[in-house]
């Protein structure tokens, strides 16, 4: 009993810490973590939640007081005070999670680093992530080229994500091409799943000039006007 009074108490006071490794293995994280990793993760976001939490009481001229996990395991050391504590701490947690994700899904780090000319790696993410996370118009627009169907689909990329198996692409507002760049057929959505080791995309948007067929046929921006954004799914 004194074992699950121990273990109950530090799954409340861990909480925030939990919540948020949860979403980064759910949203951010490409392979999933052992037990281990996610305890070790809970464990450091959790304190970083109740780092930011201290510092935001200091600064507002409140009290913090640290639970003497010392007892846990005989005793209810949860008393209001640590109650409030957790609550806020969660919902520290929850929007601190929220930009973790930020940084994480679209490299940001790696992007500064990249902008001060302090590394020209990508990091250990694969570059198909890297690329069509960069938020950028010229990786929005794309030709992905089938040469077993002597085909392009030149389409807005709207939703993308990766597997071991395969890699997957929504395009919008699609039009089909053979490879003379003679229009095949247009279809307002297209799903298209590869293995990796078969998958050709061409970036052929340029900030001067409307998107081209290499031939004759030409390729279009979606009825508003505006450019798709790509998003990753899980």
């Amino acid at each position: 009993m004194k074992i699950d009074l121990l273990l109950l108490q530090l799954a409340v006071i861990f909480l925030p810490g939990i919540v948020w490794a949860r979403l980064d293995a759910s949203y951010a994280a490409k392979v999933k973590p052992t037990a281990v990793e996610f305890l070790l993760r809970a464990f450091l976001f959790g304190i970083t939640a109740y780092a930011v939490e201290f510092l935001l009481f200091a600064a507002f001229g409140h009290s913090f007081r640290i639970a003497d996990l010392a007892g846990a395991a005989t005793r209810d050391v949860i008393g209001r005070d640590i109650l409030r504590e957790v609550l806020w701490a969660l919902a520290i947690g929850a929007v601190l999670s929220v930009l973790w994700l930020y940084v994480s899904n679209y490299k940001l780090l790696t992007r500064l680093l990249q902008q001060i000319g302090a590394t020209r790696k990508y990091g250990d993410e694969d570059v198909w992530d890297f690329t069509f996370n960069a938020r950028a118009t010229a990786v929005e627009y794309v030709h992905f080229r089938d040469f077993q169907n002597q085909s392009v689909y030149a389409g807005w990329v709207n939703t993308f994500s990766e597997t071991d198996r395969l890699r997957e692409l929504v395009l919008l507002d699609v039009i089909v091409y053979d490879f003379d760049g003679q229009e095949l057929y247009r279809v307002p959505r297209l799903y298209l799943a590869r293995a990796p080791d078969s998958i050709h995309i061409e970036f052929p948007y340029d900030h001067s000039a409307p998107p081209r067929m290499p031939q004759d046929g030409k390729a279009h921006r979606n009825g508003d006007g505006h450019v798709r954004q790509g998003q990753a799914t899980d």
